[in-house]
């Protein structure tokens, strides 16, 4: 990882430049054609990462295809959002902090496989992919 560089821009020019996406003013939102991706960032030693109420609200189900994709140390994890916010974005599953931002906690867990695990209940979990620089290239083209 580039130390010089802030949690939430590691792997952000990847995003950008190779993968063509558009970052959606200073949010986890990009966005390409009809693509509509959330990518968190994910740096820190206990693996977490939030997910905002109002970015999900941005992504429209019917006209675009939605993608989770955490950008997880120096590696990408890729989930459908569509399955993903049905399973582990539910409103009995949300957090409330003291600024009234609705929003999810999770963590990210590598055994027995890659997976997410939600914080309000550990019980909540859902797998992920790790795809190649490459075909991440290669599916947004």
């Amino acid at each position: 990882m580039d130390t010089n560089k802030t949690p939430s821009e590691v792997n952000k020019d990847f995003l950008t430049n190779e993968l063509g996406l558009i970052q959606h003013l200073n949010t986890t939102i990009f966005k390409k054609r009809d693509f509509f991706v959330l990518s968190p960032s994910v740096q820190n030693k206990s693996n977490v990462f939030d997910l905002r109420e109002v970015s999900l609200n941005k992504y429209n189900r019917v006209a675009q295809n939605g993608y989770l994709l955490i950008r997880y140390k120096e590696r990408f994890l890729i989930a459908k959002l569509a399955n993903f916010r049905k399973k582990m974005m539910r409103e009995e599953l949300k957090v409330m902090n003291s600024a009234k931002t609705s929003h999810w906690k999770f963590i990210v867990k590598e055994e027995p496989t890659l997976h997410v695990v939600c914080q309000t209940n550990t019980e909540e979990t859902f797998p992920l992919q790790e795809p190649s620089s490459n075909q991440l290239i290669k599916f947004f083209q």
